[in-house]
Formats: C-alpha cells, structure tokens, sequence
C-alpha cells in the first residue's frame, strides 16, 4: 500500500504522528534499492509521513522519527513505487506496527518551500508575458544554485534587471499561492497559470521575502533560456 503523503494537506505541519510499516537494515538489501538505500544505515517506511521525499527539483526534508523505544534521524527522504523511504541513523529499535511521532526540521522545511515558491513566480511571470514562446523545461530548486529552465529564448531586450522588477512586484503584492487538485494536485500563484506539482509552498508570495535574479542565461544554439535565481 503506498504511503499517505500528508506534506500534500499542510505545508506548515512540522509534526505529525504515523505508524511503521517496516524498518530496513540497509547493509542487508540485495534489490534495485540498494545503492539508494545504503547511503544511510536504516531506513523506515511508514503508514503516512509528513517528510517531503526529494523529487520534482525539490530537496528533501530532514528531522526525527521517535518510537517509544527508538529514534531515527532522517537524512534523507525518496520514493519509490509509492513507498517513502526514510533514511539515517537508528538509535534503539523501531519496529513494525510502532506508533512514532514524526518531527520534520521547521528551518529546512520553510527554506525548501521557499525556494520552490520562488521558482513557481518566476514560471508564471515567464508564462504570463513570454508564453507563446517559451516552455518550462524544468526546475531546480535547491537554494545553492536554484534555477527554472525554459524551451524557448526570453527576449533579448528583457534582462535581469526588468524581470527582477516583476518578481519584486509580485512579491510585494502578496499574492496566495494556491495548491489545488485531487487527481492532479497543481499550484497557482493567484493571478497566473496553474502548474503541476507535488512540492511544499508558502501560503502567499509576501512569505518569500527578497527573491535576487542572479543571472540569465540564452543558448540559442539549443533554444534555451536558464532563470539563476536566490532567496
């Protein structure tokens, strides 16, 4: 049964509680798992989780899974074929069936969400003036080096300068961000295009604080245009 991923209902819910469904020792997988699972020498997968697993230009969330005889320090959080694997260090025992309480680090969780909202409002400013033209490639939403790729060549009259006044425009506006959807969970900065997504958000752009257009790269070469960006 895959795991409920309760980060979907609440972005600020740093607590959670669950039961284990399994605990792995990773030092004894033999499976197409193993080179993920032995970065870390335990993993759990749980009922439901509140830990973000990395994924979607997205990184993961970190914090504690705490049992009445055992805690595990997760490092790091994936998924696969519907299953959360949480990984890191164990001490004592977690076993299956143990009710845990779930704490994810508020401080990574705020900044991860952070930056993947930055992200979204330079795709919708990008989508809303330059949308016949250009096409998000993909995201990279990690806040050393954090990026939104397009298809496509934004105008070269356009540079960081005037695009960093739209994002500081939006920003200061305040707009909500939206998250919406059940089949296909999608999210909207209010006033701009819906997009598809499965990460963490901040409830509006007032939120995000100062986001800085560190660069704008063009290849044309490869019809290309790479938005650097921090938060």
């Amino acid at each position: 049964m895959a795991t409920e991923l309760a980060y979907f209902a609440d972005t600020y819910a740093f607590t959670g509680a669950s039961h284990v469904v399994d605990v792995i020792d990773t030092a004894s997988v033999d499976s197409a798992l193993a080179k993920q699972l032995q970065k870390h020498p335990h993993a759990a997968i749980l009922k439901s989780t509140i830990f973000y697993p990395q994924g979607g230009g997205q990184p993961t969330d970190c914090g504690e899974i705490r049992g009445a005889s055992g805690t595990l320090s997760v490092a790091h959080v994936f998924m696969h074929d519907g299953l959360v694997y949480h990984q890191g260090q164990l001490a004592g025992a977690l076993t299956a069936g143990d009710a845990v309480e779930l704490r994810v680090d508020e401080d990574v969780r705020r900044r991860n969400a952070r930056c993947h909202s930055a992200g979204h409002v330079i795709f919708s400013l990008v989508k809303h003036y330059w949308g016949d033209s250009m096409r998000e490639r993909k995201g990279h939403h990690f806040s050393d080096g954090a990026y939104v790729e397009f298809d496509g060549l934004l105008p070269s009259t356009e540079t960081v300068d005037s695009v960093q006044r739209l994002v500081d425009q939006v920003v200061a506006d305040d707009r909500r961000v939206l998250v919406t959807g059940d089949q296909v969970r999608v999210v909207q900065v209010e006033g701009f295009v819906e997009n598809p997504c499965g990460g963490t958000h901040v409830r509006s752009t007032g939120e995000l604080g100062k986001i800085t257009i560190r660069k704008i790269a063009r290849k044309s070469g490869q019809n290309t245009t790479k938005i650097s960006y921090q938060v």
